[in-house]
């Protein structure tokens, strides 16, 4: 993506004459031709930028200031860029390595604008921070610019602005055809390239232990399992609803593994991929880790781990310690190294290995022993076993009771084993020396008080309280009982949770109660959790602009967006009722029936039980009925730039309702079959599968990307098929 940028630089070189005095309406972009790669790109960047935003203006990328220039904008630091140190000398700001620098100067009697930092990642986001300044938003797709240029003002700038949490975290790949597990390696591009314009700085690969990432061998067993979305398949050929969406493919498939079969093809194109995720991020100036289970395995690995047991999960892929084997257990911690050592040598460079305790631990047979080896280790005080189970009951999180004793219970375990297995310190260094950072995720909320004492030496933390931004707000409290300022600490904010499902969702008001939380504890960041990206943009604008300003509230964030780019004051204010709206709904769902739509099979069917339709249900409906209305009302009232998206989410607004409606048939369906009443049984299906086919249609109509294309397949397999499967037995038997 850099390649353009020598050529971008040299078009002026030092000793020509390069302008003529009276040249004021061009502006010259100055950066120095040995500054890292990065600051280059965003010398670029900004050149780019100031030709679509302002009017009769020539812009100039070089590296020397003409004597003749009237206007000026430097790019870098004192350091990297000889010009800056001689146009500002000793008032170069104190800032750290994240801090951005916007600074009007003159020079040489020439209207001059320092845009940079200390850093080269610093000076690309300066870059975009004049951009939102001057009226650009950075959306999830796309940028959007002004509608009219404007004239080019390069005084009044003295801005030094330092992050409020210096970690902002974006995690891919994931686990469902819904999420970017399915985008191929130029969607994750497009994708990164606008993340590094809201500044996040940070990347998480989150790889599960069947899919096709890496490749090892232990104990005579290599491994074989190499798949995506839990081993699913999606036929998008034939009888397939809203096939158009798929050009003529007969199975939906992440495009870079297009027709890739067996585990040794498989994991070779998944490494290729991975790597070109990563050296993408790191173009960027992100940061890069892998987040993986250790204690995981794929199920070929039974063989290798006697004892072991079939993991709780989706179509069981994968396997769990058992009973026999303990948190000292040899041969178990053989495995976890030979695992750990394949994924760094595969992925040389990473700053980060994020190692996830399971979600569904099902090691507790060992907590009391372990709490004892923990105890003997570190100075754990007067707390007890089963003080900390008491605590994990009485919570009122999902994990409770005996669930919450079962989660409690197997950190424990894990922990202890990690405590063991990290004693040896070359297991997290890389091949060329370096260290990688280790980062344990999801502790049990009941041990956040001991954090420091329980975790292995220099270990860092990522937090999962609970599944939706909703209920960890609602338990805010757990937050001040992490020791942030002792070890470094990230939490993760759900901006769409798998479980509440497909539907449309925000968590806008949690999230700035969460982030309000976080700069107030003095937390290091935060990590994003999702699946399809659609509804996004408003909560990863707010998070990308409340990691920098201390008191940013989510509707100022939201009207700062909405109101920047309809050039409409009073079509945000509809927008952000509607907006209101789907917050509510995604609340009822969240606290009625958490796995509503979660995308796996029996997703529609599960309502085909002779139930009494919840009350819930109607008053969802409504607020998706509203957001949809005051999305539409809109559209016909504000700038261009914005209808695309706009219409986009009032279409998928629009899905919502039928989709509802398909659910309330079939539920209607199941009551009727059970009061024998065939007619009306029959009746109800078809009114369920006529709504479903046109909730289908109705996303395929505004299908923009592989998500949008995976909610297809989904709908085709999970609800449409099977649901048809029923009607058509029905009308048969009839």
């Amino acid at each position: 993506m850099f390649r353009h940028v020598a050529v971008a630089l040299l078009i002026l070189v030092a000793g020509q004459s390069i302008a003529h005095a009276s040249d004021v309406n061009r502006v010259y972009v100055v950066s120095d031709f040995k500054a890292p790669e990065l600051e280059r790109f965003a010398a670029t960047e900004l050149a780019g930028q100031f030709r679509r935003l302002f009017q009769n203006v020539e812009v100039v990328a070089t590296n020397k200031v003409p004597a003749a220039a009237k206007q000026i904008v430097f790019i870098g630091s004192p350091a990297t860029n000889p010009a800056i140190k001689q146009a500002v000398g000793s008032k170069w700001p104190k800032v750290s390595d994240q801090g951005i620098v916007l600074k009007s100067v003159q020079a040489s009697g020439a209207h001059a604008l320092v845009v940079g930092g200390d850093t080269p990642e610093a000076t690309l986001w300066a870059v975009y921070e004049l951009g939102q300044r001057f009226g650009v938003r950075y959306m999830l797709r796309e940028d959007i610019f002004p509608l009219e240029k404007q004239p080019l003002k390069l005084s009044g700038f003295d801005v030094t602005l330092e992050p409020q949490l210096r970690t902002r975290t974006w995690r891919t790949i994931n686990d469902f055809c819904i999420g970017p597990e399915s985008w191929g390696l130029g969607d994750h591009k497009k994708f990164l390239g606008q993340l590094a314009k809201l500044k996040y700085n940070d990347l998480m690969l989150s790889i599960y232990p069947w899919q096709p990432f890496v490749d090892y061998e232990f104990g005579g067993v290599k491994k074989q399992t190499a798949t995506q979305w839990f081993g699913d398949r999606f036929r998008v050929d034939g009888d397939t609803v809203g096939k158009k969406a798929f050009g003529g493919a007969k199975v939906f498939e992440n495009p870079d593994f297009a027709g890739k079969t067996g585990h040794d093809e498989l994991t070779a194109v998944g490494i290729k991929h991975a790597r070109g995720i990563i050296a993408e991020a790191r173009k960027l100036g992100m940061t890069v880790g892998i987040s993986i289970s250790p204690l995981e395995f794929p199920r070929e690995f039974q063989a290798a781990l006697p004892g072991s047991q079939v993991a709780t999960g989706l179509n069981q892929l994968t396997i769990l310690p058992g009973a026999k084997q303990g948190p000292n257990d040899k041969r178990l911690k053989q495995a976890v190294k030979a695992k750990i050592r394949a994924y760094l040598q595969t992925y040389p460079g990473i700053e980060k290995l994020y190692l996830t305790l399971p979600e569904f631990p099902e090691w507790d047979q060992h907590a009391q022993p372990a709490w004892k080896q923990l105890s003997a280790q570190r100075d754990l005080g007067d707390v007890t076993l089963d003080q900390l189970i008491a605590t994990a009951r009485d919570r009122k999180l999902i994990a409770s009771g005996k669930r919450g004793e079962q989660a409690l219970k197997g950190n424990v375990v894990a922990l202890a084993f990690l405590n063991n297995l990290f004693k040896d310190e070359s297991l997290l260094t890389r091949a060329d020396g370096g260290r990688v950072e280790l980062v344990v995720t999801g502790v049990d909320p009941a041990l956040f008080p001991l954090l420091d004492r329980v975790l292995p030496a220099g270990a860092a933390t990522l937090h999962f309280i609970d599944y939706t931004a909703r209920r960890v707000a609602e338990h805010k409290e757990l937050l001040a009982l992490v020791p942030a300022k002792i070890v470094r600490s990230q939490l993760i904010l759900t901006l769409a949770d798998d479980n509440v499902g497909i539907l449309p969702q925000s968590s806008l008001g949690s999230l700035g109660t969460l982030m309000d939380e976080l700069k107030t504890l003095g937390w290091d960041g935060f990590s994003t959790r999702y699946w399809i990206p659609a509804e996004l943009d408003s909560s990863v604008h707010f998070l990308a602009q409340s990691a920098w300003h201390a008191d940013l509230t989510p509707k100022d964030s939201y009207f700062d967006l909405w109101e920047t780019i309809t050039d409409n004051k009073s079509a945000t204010q509809r927008m952000w009722l509607g907006e209101q709206h789907l917050q509510q709904a995604t609340a009822l769902i969240d606290k009625n029936d958490i796995g509503f739509t979660f995308p796996v099979k029996g997703m529609l069917m599960k309502h085909y039980r002779a139930d009494k339709l919840p009350d819930w249900w109607q008053e969802a409906n409504d607020h998706y009925t509203q957001m949809m209305i005051e999305l539409y009302r809109v559209n016909g009232s504000i700038d261009p730039r914005a209808t695309k998206i706009t219409f986009y989410y009032a279409k998928r607004g629009e899905y919502v309702l039928t989709y509802l409606a398909a659910v309330k048939a079939t539920r209607e369906a199941a009551i009727a079959k059970k009061n024998g009443d065939t007619e009306k049984t029959i009746e109800h299906l078809e009114t369920a599968v006529e709504a479903m086919y046109d909730t289908i249609t109705t996303v395929a109509d505004v299908a923009t990307d592989q998500s949008d294309r995976g909610l297809i397949a989904v709908l085709n397999e999970f609800a449409y098929r099977p649901l048809l499967a029923e009607f058509e037995k029905l009308l048969d038997a009839e």
